[in-house]
This record gives structure tokens, C-alpha cells and sequence, in this order.
């Protein structure tokens, strides 16, 4: 979505391999086999978010007496002795009370402890409250650190880990709707995506001829190709734009009035999409960088000015690979609600139809709604804040977004390499990679958190920095 081309933004392209460390196990939730029958029309479901489950002792239930018998009526009625409430077993308390430390260890954002205690316990992790308590932790540090123009203390980076950590067990909780395809790219052999001359034209794009396979130019992608909707990737109080100001208009070169807290909040969303892609094809978290990821403002009856994150109310059919080379996973995370925030607006899946559906009557539609639908399968959804597509960015899933007739969409498209960054780039940097805890801080100050004024080319110099050591950032010294 809104991959028309590149601002200062994708000028990362090449993006580095090293030693494998996996975030997760390899969990490939696609599968190997050829084109799944296509799903009905998507829509994403409102779906409760699911509390982390709690051990608690129950109290004796009551039961309820039957209505007694004709021979019994004059019968007292037989009481049973309550049985004495069982004692809480040792191991529960022992839960409860790591739970409690791990809270409290959050809150006074006391990385150490909870590092020791996640480590000392297996299968405890920080639940959704404790998690939003360590993010607000790390917020009020940033921001005091700010006022009295001191380093931002390790101990930030290391919490903000941890909290990347417990977002994508939170995500793998909720629902999810996956149609796994067939990878797919042009027929023409050896031809680049400078020679294919794309026009984003609807005729020429969808009837290239095309052949099984991922092109995924000068990277290391799965072989698997697949679409994936979460209705609820984000909750509510994540994007709330009143939490978060300008979250919605958010962009990686401009950040000089943005608050710390909009600023780490919008990383962590777009961490929270990388993992998630990790995790979906079994790719090595250290392989896969953002090339790109902004925030997007569509608006009813304007036309879009230049690529990137321009203005505009629809976005034609295209492929995001053949955008840009560099483009192997794409995700669009909502930020409006359709039929709330704005109409029209939905974001199309198009694919060649299958020859055994019969064709659908469109000789009511105008002609070029006729030239679009023929010989084709359209599988819209409709977005709703907090509910994020994530897809493979090759032929298979050629997309578009339609018309919006009323209000504004907004929406972060963000589109992710698995290219190597060359190490002569590191060397370049005035500060190469990080060897400590403390060069990991000062890379989140440097590279995001200085709230200084900069010309556009320092912008794009610090922007491309800031791709490049995106994991070195993002994960712990041990993950590197």
C-alpha cells in the first residue's frame, strides 16, 4: 500500500546478514503446497483481547438443592458441613509473588531484575499491564534524561527489549487469518524491475505473464508466500492519537517536534511487524530490516503528489517488489476505522480468476470498473484501527486501494528487506556497530531521540543509519 516509490526513507537498500539468531522457533504458519483455494471476502472481526491467563484458587461452589421428593416433605432438611477452603498451594503463591516483583522491577524500569527474572523462571513473561507499566517507565527516562540534557541510561534499550519480547507473545494470542499462495514473479528472464518500465497501469500490471517462484532480489526470503490479517495487531490505547500525538503523520525524516513517546511507541510498533514477519516465515530476526515505514494520510478528493507519503484518495494496482527490488515483506497497520473515520478506502487483493468461477454480472458497472473486474478475483478488506495486512511483497499479491468517497484513511505501510547491508557501511558510520549496552543508548539518542534541527540530507543520512543498525537497536547485546 502507497509503495509509489521512495523518500529519504528507503535509502537503506542493502541491508546486512551475520551470524543466525532466531527470535522465535522457526514457525512457518504457511505452507508448502501449491495455490490454496481462494477465501471468501476478508473482513477483519473486532476480536476481545484475551487476558493472560491467572492462576487463582476457587472458592467452594454452592449447590443449588433439588425441589424434594413427595415422601420427604416432612423431612428436615439435611445441612452438609462447608468444606474449609483449601490452602494455596506453594507453587501458586511462588507465581503470584514473581508476577508482583516483575511488576514492581517494570515500573522503577529495573532491567537487570527483570532480565534475572525472566531468565530464573521459564514460561513467565511480562502480561499486557506490566508491559504498558515498563513502557511508561521508559518514556518518563527518556524524557527526564531530555530535561536535564543527559545520556539516555542503558537500562532504556534494555527494557524496551523486553517489551518487544512480550508484544509478540501478546500478538500470537490473538486471531489471525492467514491464505497461504503460491509465490510468483515475471516470466522474462533475467529482466530487472528498471527494465520491466512499470506504470502502475491496471491492463499492463495485472496481465504480465507471470510463473511460479520469489524473485526476492538480491535477498535471503522464504520460499513461502502468503497473506495475513490481524484484526487486532494494536490495541486501542497503542494508537491512541491523543497518547500519541502524531503518531498518524509520523515519518522517520522528521522527528525534531515529535515527543519521545510517539517516537519509541511508532518503533515498537514497526519492531512489533518485524518480528511478526520473522515468525511467520521462519526467517532469522537478524536478516530482516525495514527499507521503509511512515505514516500515511489518504483524503477524500485529492490526488497524490510524488511517491512515498503523499496525499491521495486511492492507490492503483501494483506490486510492491516490483516498486522497489529491495521490497520482500510488506505490512499496512490501520489507524481509521472505515465507515467511522472515512468511506470507500478498501485495501483489494487482485488475482487472476480461476477459470472454473463463472464471471460475476458487472454490465451495470462503468467501463472501467468492467476493464478492472474481467478475468479477475477481487478479495477486499475493509480496515479497522489496529488491524494490520501482512504479506510477501512478490506477484502473488498484486494490490490496490480503492477510491476513498468521504473523510480520511490513515495508515502506516511499512516494507521490510531481507538484503545484506554491506560491513564497509558500518565502518563508514561515525559510530559503527554497538559494543555495549551504552553505545545501544546512544544510538537511540543519535539516531532518534536528540529532538535537534537538521538539514534534509543530514535527515537522510541519519534515517539510513538508523535502518541499517535497526537490529543492533532492537534486540540485546547476545541477539547481535
Amino acid at each position: 500500500e502507497a509503495a509509489m516509490g521512495t523518500d529519504t526513507n528507503g535509502a537503506a537498500a542493502g541491508i546486512s546478514n551475520g551470524s543466525s539468531v532466531a527470535v522465535a522457533p522457526p514457525s512457518v504458519s504457511v505452507a508448502a503446497s501449491a495455490v490454496v483455494p481462494d477465501a471468501p471476502k476478508i473482513e477483519a472481526k473486532e476480536v476481545a483481547m484475551q487476558p493472560p491467563p491467572t492462576l487463582t484458587v476457587s472458592a467452594p461452589v454452592a449447590v443449588q438443592k433439588e425441589e424434594a421428593k413427595t415422601d420427604n416433605i416432612d423431612k428436615p432438611e439435611q445441612k452438609s458441613p462447608q468444606a474449609p477452603l483449601a490452602p494455596i498451594p506453594e507453587d501458586i503463591a511462588a507465581l503470584d509473588d514473581v508476577n508482583q516483583q516483575l511488576s514492581t522491577a517494570a515500573m522503577r524500569l529495573d532491567a537487570q531484575t527483570v532480565t534475572t527474572l525472566l531468565q530464573s523462571n521459564p514460561g513467565v513473561h511480562m502480561d499486557e499491564e506490566t508491559t504498558s507499566s515498563a513502557f511508561q517507565a521508559v518514556v518518563n527516562a527518556v524524557d527526564r534524561a531530555e530535561v536535564r540534557d543527559e545520556p539516555i541510561p542503558p537500562s532504556v534499550p534494555q527494557m524496551l527489549h523486553h517489551i518487544f519480547d512480550a508484544d509478540l507473545k501478546h500478538l500470537l494470542t490473538r486471531e489471525k487469518i492467514t491464505k497461504n499462495v503460491t509465490c510468483m514473479m515475471p516470466q522474462t528472464e533475467g529482466l530487472t524491475t528498471h527494465g520491466l518500465n512499470y506504470v502502475f497501469d491496471d491492463g499492463e500490471h495485472k496481465n504480465l505473464p507471470l510463473e511460479e517462484g520469489r524473485r526476492c532480489e538480491d535477498g535471503n526470503c522464504c520460499d513461502k508466500c502468503s497473506r495475513n490479517i490481524f484484526p487486532t495487531f494494536a490495541l486501542e490505547d497503542e494508537i491512541n492519537f491523543d497518547t500519541f500525538p502524531g503518531l498518524n503523520t509520523l515519518t522517520f525524516n522528521d522527528v525534531e517536534k515529535v515527543s519521545a513517546a510517539t517516537i519509541i511507541q511508532f518503533m515498537r510498533l514497526i519492531e512489533r511487524v518485524r518480528r511478526t514477519m520473522a515468525h511467520e516465515y521462519g526467517l532469522d530476526l537478524k536478516t530482516l530490516l525495514p527499507l521503509q515505514a511512515y505514516s500515511r494520510k489518504y483524503v477524500a478528493g485529492t490526488t497524490q503528489k510524488g511517491g512515498g507519503g503523499g496525499e491521495g484518495d486511492f492507490v492503483t494496482l501494483h506490486t510492491d517488489e516490483a516498486t522497489h527490488g529491495g521490497y520482500h515483506y510488506s505490512c499496512v497497520l490501520y489507524l481509521s476505522t472505515q465507515g467511522e473515520d472515512f468511506q470507500g478506502g478498501d485495501f483489494v487483493f487482485n488475482d487472476p480468476k480461476d477459470p472454473d468461477e463463472p464471471e460475476e454480472d458487472i454490465r451495470h458497472m462503468s467501463l472501467e470498473e468492467q476493464l478492472r473486474r474481467t478475468g479477475r478475483k477481487l478479495t477486499p478488506f475493509h480496515p479497522t484501527r489496529g488491524a494490520a495486512v501482512i504479506f510477501s511483497s512478490g506477484w502473488e499479491n498484486m494490490h490496490e486501494v480503492e477510491k476513498i468517497t468521504h473523510g480520511t484513511r490513515y495508515a502506516v505501510p511499512a516494507f521490510f528487506t531481507t538484503c545484506p547491508v554491506p560491513e564497509a557501511a558500518y565502518t563508514q558510520m561515525v559510530a559503527g556497530k554497538p559494543k555495549t549496552d551504552e553505545d545501544i543508548a546512544d544510538d537511540w539518542l543519535h539516531l532518534l531521540l536528540a529532538h535537534r534541527p537538521e538539514s534534509p540530507m543530514e535527515g537522510a543520512g541519519r534515517v539510513r543509519e538508523l535502518l541499517m543498525k535497526w537490529h543492533y537497536m532492537c534486540t540485546p547485546l547476545s541477539w547481535h
